[in-house]
């Protein structure tokens, strides 16, 4: 017996939304209806949705947010896209916890849209640095100064991180999008097959010369189409050139560009000018889904190139697949998990153009080459992308949400952390006579935070640091786990924290500092807090122990530089002891380097560039910035 919800709150577009995700999911709610109670929240600018049954509740953005909390224990469904129909649901994702289904691997324009898009060059770079750590940091300074940008980064730097960290359970439709998810570390990831429409079935295979007809194309050549929005990584521009190689060899065709052109992103009309196929290529433009059926019927075969992927997961290709379609489509990504009978498949090398070619001619020209696909394609649809499976598994999985009415912001990358009253510190250091303390720095700077639900304790003198944080601080002790340095790197990590205290030495850095530190960054969570205390035996402001067994310096700046390097935005540095006396027999002999800092990303930069002279973090950005030209985004 499959667990379903009583009822689910579901964030996504509808129609007459010109957008597939709100088709995708129109097309669901029947299904979800039978068994729960659908509430859909749209944008406050949504068009009034059609088609949407009387027994769903629709809200706009701003009604959902005046009853929030109402909505609170209820399984919330997120349905995000590469694209600006879901950038609405952005603060509410990332506040609540609940179902994520991405659509997109890519995430990056849906970022691009909160800060860059509108201006905001340094909220773009904190999404790179929580993204990609200290390299993503450097991207961000690089756009802002120079206005580097390049042209593949938005496909390389996928944006992800906070989307995936935001979210109790992940839902995507491929073994590809669950690894690279899983690779970040979420472990509640399942995949659920794109479905086939049910409203495909209202059309016939077998009136193909009839939507010929009613549509306005040959009914005695070829046609060959591509479905959806004609963007340049679809990789149009390869099929023109294709075709017009072969239209010199005489072969007949009509080319379909069945969808809607983006031309701020692509001049596809420049392409068919330069090609020479104005005669033979149809561009629709936008279409319903009347027409979108229509199209796909009267073809002979699809063409469904994409490359780079952003790790989607084609509806246009289930659904010409599901009605027998024979489709092309680019070895990579989501599409290489196509059973090899079942698609015709090409890989992305040097020899794309020239397969491309032979394998269009072939589609052409061989009836029973393409229908031996589609027939093969169709059985598959069929049998593993059942809509009634697929939406029983959409709410089995919202089913095993948490019933929780708290709304988290781990997320955001912005915890809000409360602290003591300097003088607070200053009243127990008396009335506790530790004066004498040598590991005093962490604590009497006050870089503890006071609201944090649990601490690990990492130090040599574990029993001492947790008397401080219980009697100072006022955690528990149920609250503070404990490690010594030595135990950090055999650490079986299980848990995450919201809050690290450690106190060790220098020496226990020094073999392979940035490896220390990303152990470090392991066992926090992404916006957690870490006070590392390090001590220096010897002494002196900036001075680096000599360790032959480090190939790095350890002066203070490049242990900075090293934190940073690991995940981390350095929030504080201060140096000690803070117990001054001037008393020769009492004077320090070793002082302790103590670091506050916030978890940024997971990305770990595990080579940095340090350097001994000058201003190392300015050198290092500036040596960056010199190789960028030969390195691009493959930095990140």
């Amino acid at each position: 017996m499959i667990d379903v919800p009583p009822q689910v709150v579901v964030f996504c577009p509808l129609p007459p939304k010109p957008n597939g995700i709100a088709d995708y999911f129109a097309e669901q709610i029947p299904y979800f209806s039978r068994t729960t109670k659908v509430t859909v929240v749209v944008e406050n600018t949504h068009p009034a949705p059609t088609g949407i049954a009387a027994n769903v509740t629709i809200l706009y953005l701003e009604e959902y947010m005046w009853q929030q909390h109402k909505y609170a224990d209820i399984p919330h469904i997120y349905h995000v896209g590469n694209n600006p129909d879901t950038q609405y649901m952005l603060p509410v994702l990332l506040s609540k916890p609940g179902l994520v289904v991405v659509h997109d691997l890519n995430l990056h324009y849906l970022i691009d849209l909160t800060n860059l898009s509108q201006g905001d060059k340094s909220g773009y770079t904190l999404a790179l640095q929580n993204n990609y750590g200290e390299l993503g940091t450097v991207i961000g300074q690089q756009l802002s100064k120079f206005g580097w940008k390049g042209e593949f980064m938005p496909h390389e730097l996928m944006m992800n991180a906070s989307i995936i960290t935001a979210a109790e359970r992940i839902l995507v439709h491929s073994k590809y999008s669950a690894d690279k998810i899983g690779a970040l570390g979420h472990s509640n990831v399942s995949i659920v097959p794109h479905h086939f429409s049910p409203a495909a079935r209202q059309y016939q295979p077998k009136l193909k010369m009839q939507y010929r007809g009613e549509l306005g194309l040959p009914g005695n050549k070829p046609v060959i189409t591509s479905m959806g929005f004609i963007a340049k990584a679809k990789q149009i521009k390869e099929v023109l050139t294709a075709l017009a190689a072969l239209k010199q060899k005489g072969v007949e065709f009509t080319y379909v560009l069945a969808g809607k052109c983006k031309p701020h992103e692509y001049d596809v009309y420049q392409d068919i000018a330069d090609s020479g196929l104005a005669d033979n290529v149809v561009v629709t433009g936008f279409l319903d889904e009347d027409a979108f059926f229509k199209y796909m019927l009267a073809s002979d075969f699809i063409v469904n190139l994409r490359y780079p992927t952003g790790g989607e997961s084609s509806g246009t290709l289930t659904r010409a697949m599901g009605m027998g379609l024979c489709c092309l489509v680019v070895n990579i990504g989501p599409f290489s998990e196509l059973p090899e009978d079942c698609a015709v498949k090409l890989n992305w090398d040097e020899s794309f153009s020239e397969n491309l070619q032979l394998c269009l001619q072939r589609l052409i020209e061989d009836k029973q080459y393409r229908v031996t696909f589609g027939k093969n394609a169709q059985k598959w649809v069929e049998r593993t992308h059942n809509i009634s499976v697929t939406t029983s598994a959409y709410l089995n999985e919202a089913a095993k949400l948490n019933d929780s009415t708290v709304f988290n912001t781990k997320a955001l990358n912005n915890i809000q952390h409360c602290y003591l009253i300097e003088q607070q510190v200053i009243n127990w250091r008396r009335a506790n006579h530790v004066n004498a303390d040598s590991s005093n720095v962490w604590w009497q700077a006050n870089l503890v935070p006071i609201s944090a639900p649990s601490v690990l304790s990492i130090s040599a003198n574990p029993v001492h640091q947790a008397t401080i944080l219980t009697s100072l601080f006022g955690y528990q002790e149920s609250q503070i786990t404990k490690l010594t340095p030595a135990q950090l790197s055999q650490h079986d990590i299980t848990t995450t924290y919201p809050l690290v205290v450690c106190d060790a030495s220098l020496v226990d850095v020094a073999q392979s500092p940035v490896n220390w530190f990303a152990q470090l960054n392991k066992l926090l969570e992404i916006g957690g807090k870490v006070v590392i205390s390090l001590l220096n035996p010897e002494l002196g402001s900036g001075v680096a122990i000599n360790d032959p067994s480090s190939e790095y310096p350890l002066d203070r700046a490049s242990v900075k530089r090293f934190i940073q390097a690991a995940g981390f935005s350095i929030d504080n540095t201060v140096a000690g002891p803070l117990d001054v006396s001037m008393i020769a027999d009492t004077a320090p002999t070793k002082e302790y380097w103590t670091f506050s800092a916030t978890k940024r990303s997971w990305m770990v930069n595990i080579n940095p560039q340090v350097y001994q002279n000058g201003n190392s973090e300015l050198r290092w950005l500036y040596a960056n910035e010199q190789s960028s030209d030969a390195q691009g985004a493959d930095n990140a």
